[in-house]
């Protein structure tokens, strides 16, 4: 085989969200170069060319958002042949295929250059973390941030600490992705790439506790137990100040070397927002406010740098106080108070009291807006199966009851646990605010088409049946039928001219009421005055008795009777 010379044409780059965040395992690999374990990033743009058979391939790194932008695709392009594969060893062969008609393989790492020392530096060149790789029985846990604190609970970690862990359960595998945060520690719980969970709790054991995995701590399933992590987190000691020392500017340059420098712009005059809120009169200041100040119009801020931010505000000595959720709004209060808990607490109840917004009056609140649309949707619609149901379809699977009646209690019918419960139902029969699903109507003929004839031909001949000239069933418009015998004397000539027809019991029931008329029905008439009108009298005596007023002459027609 030949011996592959891969030339790296581009490096590609980092991007903080995918190469640290949940998924960030999949976009490292370690090489053994020289006897020495390297890890390195898959770069987003990396490109390599080889040669083989004579011909240039070109390989590059991508994202296919159409499929997965969790997972590296490989672009693999010769001439005017292309693939996109999960593997640059697949994509390269399916493209060496279409123009040879013949298989190859070699390995990615020949392919990409990742057994080449001087790519292997390139591709490391402003990494400002390596990510580390640590086992725990039969678990493999992926360090992708580091931070320290003095927290023991949290075995010294600190806000900014990352990691993750595949496990295994009945096939399926499911990543957990656990973080460190200001003052809690969550784990995030994905399956097939998707969020599925997020517990949080105060330390690493009570979040892991949650998950009920008993056989390991918190600590260790947050890899905050490794002796690798243990040592980075010691080189990591977190310098510190207090608002007073704010002026002291070589000690807020150490400050901000350390958390800022390598994660923002090397341009910005950061050490004005603490002059400036040092002079100030108040104590709390609103994060994203504040930076606008310092930073250039629209410039959109990545969630790396905001934590960032984050800990250089505590490690100055100040205090996040936000008394509203993250999910409702990204402001944040924070106070340089030494008593922080105190304006926690007045924050904290001008908000229960609704005297305080989370977000600024010129900036809509998507979230309050949401669920007031949703109120004046349910209150324009009636409490049915394709009204306020099927509109509370939609989103009844993803909030808790407690949720949907807290957030819902705008509307003026009350959304209780019935509705929600029937909503649920809805989602799963007729899928999510789609219409309720009418359910067809069946008609069993159990009759067949001959059997049904020989009932017609039986009730139209003349020895059978006499037909009304004028009157007609009112149900069915047809004419009236007078049957010239009894049912049972009727059944028994059908039954004897038909012996394989309807049974006994069809014949009876489908020969009852409507456009036939039996003979003890016409009440004593012939056919003849019943066709004609006439009806037959009542009994004389309550006849006479009900008509004639005059007692004596009321006697006399009595007893003439």
């Amino acid at each position: 085989m030949t011996k592959l010379s891969a030339i790296l044409i581009e490096k590609g780059e980092l991007d903080e969200n995918i190469h640290y965040g949940a998924f960030s395992r999949y976009w490292w690999r370690s090489s053994t170069i020289s006897k020495k374990k390297k890890i390195f990033p898959i770069r987003i743009g990396q490109k390599t060319k080889i040669i083989l058979n004579k011909h240039e391939f070109f390989i590059i790194v991508i994202i296919n958002y159409s499929e997965n932008s969790f997972l590296p695709r490989f672009y693999c392009e010769s001439g005017s042949c292309s693939s996109i594969k999960p593997d640059p060893t697949t994509a390269i062969s399916t493209v060496y295929k279409e123009i040879f008609n013949t298989q190859t393989r070699y390995s990615e790492f020949l392919e990409l250059g990742w057994t080449d020392e001087s790519i292997i530096e390139q591709l490391l060149t402003d990494v400002s973390f390596v990510p580390i790789f640590s086992s725990l029985g039969e678990y493999k846990i992926f360090v992708s941030g580091i931070e320290s604190s003095s927290n023991a609970e949290w075995n010294h970690g600190g806000p900014g600490y990352k990691s993750s862990l595949l496990r295994n359960v009945n096939g399926t595998s499911i990543l957990y992705f656990s973080t460190i945060e200001d003052d809690f520690c969550a784990v995030e719980v994905h399956k097939d790439f998707e969020i599925k969970n997020q517990i949080e709790g105060s330390s690493p054991n009570e979040v892991w506790q949650k998950l009920n995995i008993q056989k390991y701590t918190g600590v260790q399933l947050f890899g905050l137990d490794d002796s690798d992590v243990q040592s980075l987190i010691r080189q990591h000691h977190v310098p510190t100040c207090l608002p007073k020392n704010w002026s002291n500017y070589a000690l807020m340059k150490f400050l901000f070397d350390y958390h800022l420098k390598r994660r923002t712009l090397a341009d910005i005059n950061w050490h004005s927002l603490f002059l400036k809120w040092q002079e100030s009169q108040t104590n709390i200041v609103e994060l994203y406010s504040s930076l606008g100040d310092i930073y250039p119009p629209d410039y959109q801020f990545s969630d790396r740098e905001i934590s960032a931010w984050r800990a250089m505000l505590r490690a100055s000595g100040c205090q996040n106080i936000t008394p509203w959720a993250p999910e409702e709004s990204k402001y944040q209060l924070w106070t340089k108070n030494a008593l922080h808990e105190n304006d926690r607490a007045i924050l904290q109840q001008l908000y229960n009291l609704e005297f305080l917004n989370s977000s600024p009056s010129y900036v809509p609140n998507k979230t309050r807006i949401f669920w007031q649309c949703f109120n004046k949707e349910l209150e324009d619609n009636k409490k049915t199966k394709d009204g306020k149901r099927r509109i509370l379809s939609v989103i009844a699977n993803d909030f808790s009851y407690s949720e949907l009646k807290t957030n819902l209690g705008a509307s003026t019918i009350w959304v209780g646990n019935h509705t929600i419960s029937e909503s649920r139902k809805h989602a799963k029969i007729n899928r999510y605010g789609a219409p309720a699903l009418t359910k067809p109507v069946i008609h069993r003929t159990k009759l067949t088409t001959e059997q049904l004839n020989q009932f017609e031909l039986f009730f139209t001949t003349k020895r059978n049946v006499n037909m009304s000239s004028y009157k007609t069933d009112e149900l069915t418009g047809l004419p009236i039928l007078y049957l010239q015998d009894h049912k049972k004397a009727l059944w028994n000539k059908f039954h004897e001219e038909y012996p394989n027809g309807m049974q006994r019991t069809t014949f009876m029931t489908r020969s009852e009421g409507g456009k036939f008329v039996y003979k003890e029905n016409l009440g004593g008439l012939c056919t003849t005055c019943n066709e004609l009108g006439y009806e037959v009298f009542e009994e004389l005596e309550t006849l006479i008795d009900a008509r004639i007023k005059d007692n004596e002459l009321k006697k006399t027609a009595i007893s003439t009777m």
